[in-house]
């Protein structure tokens, strides 16, 4: 192999050792901060790439807290305006008149009424609904308003229509089956 160039100049007298020794140490010196500084950016970007990674997670899981913040600020919304419904609306109940009764979930349950509530029950005037686990008789718009909010807190709700049968060879169309059967 050949001799460097720096070894030709020096064989021909051109450079001195001193001026060799030191153009070799800072070629040196300038690889080595280059293969530094090589290194150092890869791991800059490493670490640029694992922090954008931990923001996005943090914002992702700020916004998923946000969102149920809202739904259940929401909820409480919309059981305040129900129970506002409720407690403004509501047809007084009377222990001494009619137990009205009606179907909850398979259970028979009853409330006491008067004679004319529960005909109102029956003919789909009035509608029943729970809060706070009582049973509440209101109107049937104010019921209309509640099931557009959350149906599972109306309980009952009759049809206005009172005829049912729609075939006209119904042998027992012209009996009249009672809703309202005192018991």
């Amino acid at each position: 192999m050949g001799k460097s160039f720096q070894d030709q100049l020096l064989a021909l007298g051109l450079v001195d050792k001193k001026k060799a020794k030191e153009t070799k140490k800072q070629q040196h010196q300038t690889k080595k901060q280059q293969g530094k500084a090589g290194r150092n950016t890869q791991v800059i970007d490493e670490n640029v790439l694992l922090a954008q990674k931990a923001e996005e997670k943090k914002k992702a899981r700020a916004r998923q807290l946000n969102q149920e913040r809202d739904i259940k600020l929401k909820k409480r919304e919309e059981a305040a305006r129900i129970k506002q419904f409720v407690e403004q609306n509501r047809v007084e109940k009377d222990e001494k008149g009619i137990a009205y009764r009606f179907n909850v979930s398979g259970k028979i349950q009853r409330i006491f009424v008067a004679k004319e509530v529960a005909d109102k029950l029956s003919d789909g005037r009035l509608g029943i609904v729970v809060l706070s686990e009582q049973f509440e008789v209101i109107p049937r718009a104010i019921v209309e308003k509640i099931t557009a909010i959350d149906s599972k807190t109306v309980v009952i709700l009759n049809d206005r229509t009172g005829d049912d049968s729609d075939d006209p060879d119904d042998p027992y169309a012209e009996y009249k089956i009672p809703d309202d059967l005192v018991w």
